[in-house]
């Protein structure tokens, strides 16, 4: 086990979920463009700097050059970042499973550079190879079982298949927690060990897009997503019947989650630079994670088309809620505390409600977690007011964009 891997280094885990193969797909437009711009008459060498026309040219011009149109099918070629990003963050339950929750977070970390807030350019050391001779990481494996409706299970890095798994314990199975058996599937958004049986857990996790209960007392509860539930329901669009995903679905990233450190949403892109030996740089375009409080649920609307491809949105209709402002409040507080979202934007017309609101006391404990010279977000940039049409410019002007390494997908607007 990595040194530093413990409840509170890794309270949160990142898992970054690439769909079809479109991080691949997106990197050869990237490179493509890059190569081409001046025989295409595009605008910019950099994909993600052009406008809706020059886009629309893209595939075509693609496929019909002579060199390119080898490395493509028609059906691959995409343009633009995934909509609600990649990234899925869970919350482990330590004090529930704690022999599931650190096979789970060495799994993350191993391979990968996320405990290492102090120096998050540090090149990672490989991840430590297994009984079974594959690496011990969730990096690159696959995600071999989608079933509508009822859960997503991957992990199993040995084999791809769900017939393997390792767990860090010197590669054998671990047995079956109590307190996390005790947990019912009773929701959606639940991570849970996969297993073969009684107390034979190995790498192998699920997690629920319903209640599950026949899952009940067989598998051990031990985490919940907090963040890009979104992204989890995309995977449940590419499920089937028997479980076969329709497309490739693989983990291309994970790690511990540093809250105000760490991204929380976003996707990999692939810049080309003829610097790197790969000849491309990967890079994370950030988006802003906003929980949007609108006198109506059309008002709110009109903020998260404002805020389009650069925001992953929650609504709040004022007048949809029962409860009142007590209940308005609670329903943005609670994932600011789990940091579900990064900031707050509240519609003129709703403004009042803020005045009670302050910083959570969760962010000012992340705080003292991160290098000294992190200052935690004050209020003014976490709880932000502005008209719809203002929406972009207003979290622009918010913490996130202030954060130093972190590329934001506005900037390139």
């Amino acid at each position: 086990m990595p040194s530093g891997v413990n409840s509170k280094t890794c309270q949160l885990c990142y898992i970054d979920f690439d769909i079809n193969n479109h991080r691949e797909n997106l990197s050869l437009a990237a490179a493509f463009v890059d190569a081409t711009d001046s025989r295409y008459g595009f605008s910019n060498k950099h994909l993600l700097k052009l406008g809706g026309s020059e886009l629309s040219r893209i595939k075509d011009s693609l496929l019909m050059d002579h060199e390119w149109g080898t490395k493509a099918a028609d059906e691959t070629v995409v343009t633009k970042l995934p909509q609600y990003g990649s990234r899925v963050i869970f919350r482990l339950y330590w004090d529930v499973a704690p022999l599931a929750c650190e096979n789970f977070a060495t799994l993350c970390v191993n391979g990968g550079t996320s405990l290492d807030i102090c120096n998050n350019s540090k090149k990672p050391k490989p991840a430590p190879i297994g009984e079974s001779g594959k690496a011990l990481t969730y990096r690159k494996s696959t995600i071999h079982r989608v079933v509508p409706g009822f859960v997503v299970q991957g992990g199993d890095f040995v084999m791809g298949n769900g017939a393997g798994g390792e767990s860090i314990y010197n590669g054998k199975k671990f047995k079956d927690e109590r307190a996390g058996l005790l947990l019912r599937h009773d929701r959606e958004l639940l991570l849970s060990m996969g297993n073969s049986g009684k107390n034979s857990n190995t790498s192998q996790f699920f997690v629920t897009f319903d209640k599950a209960p026949q899952c009940d007392g067989k598998h051990v509860v031990f985490g919940e997503v907090v963040s890009g539930k979104e992204v989890i329901f995309e995977l449940e669009k590419h499920g089937s019947s028997s479980g076969e995903p329709t497309v490739p679905i693989q983990i291309t990233d994970c790690g511990a989650y540093a809250p105000l450190f760490t991204p929380g949403a976003g996707s990999w892109y692939d810049r080309p630079d003829p610097d790197s030996y790969s000849g491309k740089t990967p890079e994370l375009i950030v988006q802003f994670r906003v929980g949007v409080i609108a006198p109506t649920m059309a008002v709110a609307k009109k903020f998260r088309s404002a805020l389009g491809e650069h925001a992953v949105t929650t609504l709040i209709a004022a007048d949809e809620i029962e409860g009142g402002d007590e209940e308005i409040t609670r329903l943005v507080m609670k994932p600011l505390e789990k940091f579900s979202l990064d900031v707050v934007l509240t519609a003129p017309a709703c403004a009042s409600l803020l005045e009670s609101l302050e910083v959570p006391s969760s962010w000012i404990d992340a705080s003292d977690a991160l290098p000294n010279d992190f200052k935690t977000p004050t209020k003014g940039e976490v709880f932000l007011v502005a008209k719809p049409v203002d929406a972009l410019a207003a979290v622009t002007n918010s913490w996130v964009a202030n954060r130093d390494g972190w590329i934001l997908s506005s900037s390139f607007v």
